[in-house]
């Protein structure tokens, strides 16, 4: 009987302190229409996101807050089975930050966005709208008045995505990424998502060639010992959607610069652009992609990627250097270091740090290597990308 009793306190208690903790959660959120400095806002506003991640255990904790303040909009799937919360408010002139949190099959993900505003007022209402596309793909809307702050067109892989930059051991890192990539697959072959670039997924780069026949899709996972593994798909938009699995087999191609691969065995690459060019009736759709590092070296590549009879190939003698033409262009430079490299829109060539060691002794020691502040360029001409060296360039980016 005495048990029972205590248990009883203990749960008038436990409901007493989330009560307790939902109302101050609230007036915090309230305050901040007074704050004026923008500084103070953001920090509030992320320590907000953080507290309400704590407090949300149910829908008990949410009713609570909305009932001392109106400034939290809450919205569920059709299902019930999602639930998004968002909030936020201006900070500096012209940006608004929002915060959002996600509750899905006993999972939660917070969001913290700045977007850029016109609207001045701070008493805008956000609308949210949650759309069931398929079983386990939710996409998910945010509007400030007229203006959309965040189209997500798969909430349960962005998620996913998250909750593995989380874990630590290779084990877990695989049994997670093998449930995105399943995810993944119906988004692929979903003709529906052709077209989309999927932006909110963060951890995944899209590319979408112009002619509209390509989509490169790729991401990597970090494993133990600075170990990079590459996972993607080539998206082919034929009379129906042709989806080709990349596997990452760098660590058996021996002679990377000189090989012809396929969607089975490739060259893993983070790939951040995609040049198409023509020659004759051969598209070549060039990849500039990021390799990784350990903790000596960076590597980067360009690669070009060839689609032929919905069969795809990666690797073509197309990069012509000095007397030299290879299938593919591999840098390899000091950790510590940056290199520039990217497409120059304007002068239509590939331009990049020219690497070299820091001491003539360790030539060919690619640890030691980094730019010299000299540049080269790859221009596409009769059906090859020539190298120019020492090319002028004004205030290159580097990546």
């Amino acid at each position: 009987m005495i048990r029972h009793f205590l248990l009883l306190v203990l749960i008038i208690f436990s409901i007493n302190l989330s009560a307790q903790e939902s109302k101050e959660w609230a007036e915090r959120l309230n305050a901040l229409e007074v704050k004026l400095d923008p500084n103070n806002k953001r920090f509030e506003l992320q320590e907000l996101n953080k507290a309400l991640h704590s407090i949300w255990k149910s829908d008990t904790e949410l009713n609570e807050i909305m009932r001392h303040t109106k400034k939290l909009q809450v919205v569920k799937s059709e299902d019930l089975e999602m639930v998004v919360v968002a909030f936020g408010t201006n900070t500096y002139s012209g940006v608004y930050q929002l915060e959002w949190l996600v509750s899905y099959a006993g999972k939660s993900w917070s969001y913290s966005e700045e977007v850029q505003i016109t609207e001045a007022k701070s008493n805008v209402p956000l609308i949210i709208n949650i759309t069931q596309k398929q079983e386990d793909i939710y996409s998910v809307s945010i509007h400030r008045g007229k203006k959309q702050l965040i189209s997500a067109s798969d909430m349960v892989t962005k998620g996913l995505f998250e909750d593995l930059q989380m874990l630590t051991e290779d084990t877990q890192k695989d049994s997670l990424n093998n449930i995105i990539e399943k995810q993944l697959m119906r988004l692929w072959t979903d003709k529906e998502y052709y077209e989309n670039t999927f932006s909110q997924l963060k951890r995944m780069k899209t590319l979408h060639s112009k002619d509209g026949r390509v989509k490169v899709c790729t991401y990597n996972i970090q494993k133990e010992g600075f170990k990079q593994q590459f996972y993607g798909a080539v998206i082919i938009n034929d009379e129906s959607i042709i989806v080709k699995p990349l596997t990452d087999t760098s660590d058996k191609i021996k002679s990377p610069e000189r090989s012809t691969l396929s969607d089975k065995k490739w060259y893993g690459a983070l790939y951040l652009d995609m040049i198409e060019t023509q020659s004759g009736n051969q598209t070549y759709y060039t990849l500039i992609g990021y390799k990784g590092h350990d903790e000596f070296m960076k590597r980067r590549v360009l690669d070009v990627l060839i689609v032929q009879n919905n069969r795809i190939r990666f690797g073509a003698p197309v990069f012509k250097t000095d007397r030299l033409t290879r299938n593919r262009v591999v840098f390899e430079y000091s950790a510590k270091a940056t290199m520039m490299l990217r497409y120059d829109t304007n002068q239509k060539m590939i331009v990049f740090d020219n690497l070299a060691p820091a001491d003539p002794m360790f030539r060919g020691v690619y640890q030691y290597y980094g730019p010299d502040f000299s540049y080269n360029a790859f221009k596409f001409s009769k059906g090859v990308w020539e190298l120019k060296k020492d090319i002028d360039l004004r205030n290159p980016k580097r990546q």
